[in-house]
């Protein structure tokens, strides 16, 4: 027993902290707020003191950004692609993957206001990770509907100008045409489908990492925790990781077709 500690699993549901009419402010929105303020600090610093000469700080984040670049650039296999993608999967990248380091911190989720953990890792709130899931995913379909118009975009999904066209070839050509437009309908499946996969993955990888640390710090407080803390540092960042680059490959398949015609 001299190996255990007194833990208490964290709820699947952030608890909110204040409440100002009908907005509840969670724990997870109140550290969200926190990192984002703290990043635009950082990074509004970092902007005014660059120089041609970079410091050893500006010299690190130089080789951060060509490393996003690089690998947006493998994903969608154009430079001015990644270029365009990289404010957007570099800002993805940074937020969920220091929100997902922070919650490592010992002591960080541990501050308690009126019996209530004033800080939660903001992965660790599925309304968090859905929000910016479904953001990615309208983003794609503007993005789509601006390389290919309105009724362009819909046309990916609602091909009743290739049954048509089928039709005229012949009944072998209109079948499969039919069998082409059940599947663009099946896509629409799909685009909800990836909000779900995008929020779920993140979500539930973070969320029982948590759970399962406080279980492994329940049984054994020296020998195990140690390995386990390391490992879910490296699920940190290949789940940011993951997120942005499917960010990427969402966009890339949603403008590739117009830029290829």
């Amino acid at each position: 027993m001299i190996f255990q500690v007194p833990t208490a699993q964290p709820p699947i549901e952030a608890e909110p902290i204040i409440t100002i009419g009908a907005l509840h402010i969670t724990n997870a929105m109140l550290l969200g707020v926190v990192l984002t303020i703290t990043l635009f600090l950082f990074f509004s610093r970092v902007k005014k003191k660059a120089s041609i000469v970079p410091s050893k700080l500006q010299a690190a984040l130089e080789i951060l950004v060509g490393g996003f670049i690089t690998l947006l650039e493998q994903i969608t296999g154009d430079r001015a692609k990644a270029e365009k993608l990289l404010p957007l999967v570099g800002t993805i990248f940074i937020f969920f993957g220091l929100s997902n380091f922070i919650g490592l911190i010992p002591g960080v989720t541990s501050i308690t206001y009126n019996g209530i953990a004033l800080f939660r890792t903001p992965t660790n709130d599925f309304n968090m990770t859905f929000s910016v899931a479904l953001a990615v995913v309208i983003l794609t379909q503007i993005m789509s509907i601006r390389a290919f118009g309105l009724f362009g975009h819909i046309g990916k999904f609602i091909k009743v100008k290739e049954v048509i066209q089928g039709f005229k070839k012949g009944i072998g050509a209109g079948v499969l045409s039919i069998v082409d437009f059940l599947i663009g309908l099946l896509d629409i499946v799909g685009e909800i489908a990836k909000v779900v996969s995008l929020s779920l993955r993140l979500f539930g990888n973070m969320y029982a990492g948590e759970v399962l640390a406080a279980i492994l710090l329940g049984a054994f407080a020296v020998a195990v925790p140690a390995p386990w803390m390391a490992m879910n540092m490296l699920v940190a960042v290949l789940q940011a990781m993951v997120f942005g680059s499917l960010t990427a490959a969402y966009y890339t398949l949603a403008v590739e077709q117009s830029e290829a015609t």
